[in-house]
């Protein structure tokens, strides 16, 4: 199974790793994504919402609440009581404000968002954390921002910023500490001694990292959630998918 890690943006196009990194213009992202779909055997790793409101309403029911803003997973990691509200520099915004929505929509189909959404999708989303992917061509949700703090955060308890968006310092620590970590280190070898250069390329780094030990390791990396809340890959922590199966939003 080929991994692919991307990051996906509405203006810059997709940034890319699937070992290299990879930018593709955006004129040229809906074929590249034509010609991943020719694979046999692909996992995306798609950062980006790919599900939005519950399968309920999205089958025709009737939506309530912030069916429409904001999912179960995202307000998860939003909230202290939770015990996992992000620090500053780590967004969690609600689905619907997140600016590669339409991108996301036109290339892959997802997230859908009504009984309207009846066209079938080049890559099958997952959905469950067993039985993992082993054929076929499939798309996984992943924040890598999230997974990256999850990963460093004891290393960096209480530290003033998280923002490797904006501070390039912030982006060197991050990488020299997410290559700490045996697992990741592993999978991120090839480019080990050659830093992201750009958050892009750190977000499709950590992408392809989770898809590949998602696929490789069952208690390394989980597929957190579902449908109905909102699910993403991430480092696998029994404290955290406790707290996340007694989150009452």
């Amino acid at each position: 199974m080929r991994v692919i890690g991307i990051d996906p943006a509405p203006v810059k196009g997709l940034q890319v790793f699937d070992g290299g990194d990879h930018k593709v213009a955006l004129p040229d992202s809906r074929s590249f994504v034509q010609r991943l779909w020719e694979h046999d055997d692909v996992l995306i790793c798609w950062d980006a919402p790919l599900t939005g409101p519950s399968t309920t309403v999205v089958q025709g029911g009737e939506a309530a609440g912030s069916a429409f803003s904001q999912r179960a997973i995202e307000s998860f990691f939003s909230r202290a009581a939770t015990g996992f509200k992000t620090p500053p520099g780590i967004s969690v915004r609600g689905y619907s404000g997140c600016p590669h929505w339409a991108l996301s929509r036109s290339l892959i189909g997802l997230p859908k968002t009504g009984p309207f959404d009846v066209a079938d999708i080049p890559f099958k989303l997952a959905q469950d954390e067993l039985p993992r992917p082993t054929r076929g061509r499939h798309v996984a949700e992943v924040h890598p921002a999230v997974a990256l703090w999850l990963w460093c955060r004891n290393a960096r308890d209480g530290a003033d910023s998280w923002d490797y968006k904006k501070s390039p310092g912030v982006l060197m620590e991050l990488w020299s500490l997410l290559l700490d970590i045996p697992d990741v280190a592993q999978v991120l070898a090839p480019v080990r001694h050659q830093p992201p250069t750009s958050d892009d390329e750190f977000d499709a780094r950590i992408a392809y990292a989770l898809g590949t030990l998602w696929l490789r390791d069952r208690d390394c990396v989980v597929l957190m959630g579902d449908a109905g809340r909102g699910m993403f890959l991430v480092p696998k922590s029994e404290e955290l998918l406790e707290a996340f199966e007694a989150f009452n939003p």
